[in-house]
């Protein structure tokens, strides 16, 4: 009978994911080239904010966009899941920086609260996120997570951000 623990190198090592808190660009071009699909291949909890949902949905909806019926179906689905930020003074502090939108400052808070990665196309917004320690990538970051993951092909990856593009997609 054994009684010993295994040896260190023989334990696994359990990785927590960070969440991933999206803001409206990548929400609305990944529905918009039909890779809506993709974020349930994303383990981690994933969040977007009321002011990014009344941009995607309310307003999208209202200008017939088929893109915000789909991103209404992820929350309802609870594949997206919708929380507001609890810290105000930061959300507040963030309002004073010029070009940042609301919605991108509630991101990046809510990012910072829940320790998760904040997924903008914003460069304003990645370099607010450098300055406050909070992690960012875009929607590129997404589609090569997804081909080293082996779950996109190159070939996969390079059409769906050629069809962003043809979509109107760009970094700003």
């Amino acid at each position: 009978k054994r009684t010993s623990k295994p040896p260190e190198r023989l334990k696994r090592k359990v990785t927590l994911l960070k969440p991933l808190v999206f803001n409206a660009t990548p929400l609305i071009y990944l529905c918009k080239i039909g890779l809506s699909n993709v974020l349930v291949q994303f383990s981690e909890e994933k969040y977007t904010t009321p002011d990014v949902i009344r941009e995607v949905v309310d307003k999208g909806k209202s200008l017939g966009a088929p893109d915000a019926f789909v991103v209404e179906q992820l929350v309802q689905q609870s594949t997206i899941k919708v929380k507001a930020p609890g810290n105000l003074a930061f959300i507040k502090q963030l309002a004073k920086i010029p070009d940042l939108h609301r919605a991108e400052a509630q991101v990046l808070a809510l990012a910072k609260e829940v320790n998760g990665i904040a997924i903008l196309d914003e460069s304003i917004a990645r370099q607010v996120a450098r300055i406050f320690n909070i992690e960012a990538h875009g929607t590129v970051y997404l589609l090569l997570r997804l081909l080293f993951r082996g779950k996109l092909s190159k070939a996969q990856v390079r059409e769906a951000l050629d069809k962003m593009i043809t979509a109107g997609w760009r970094l700003t």
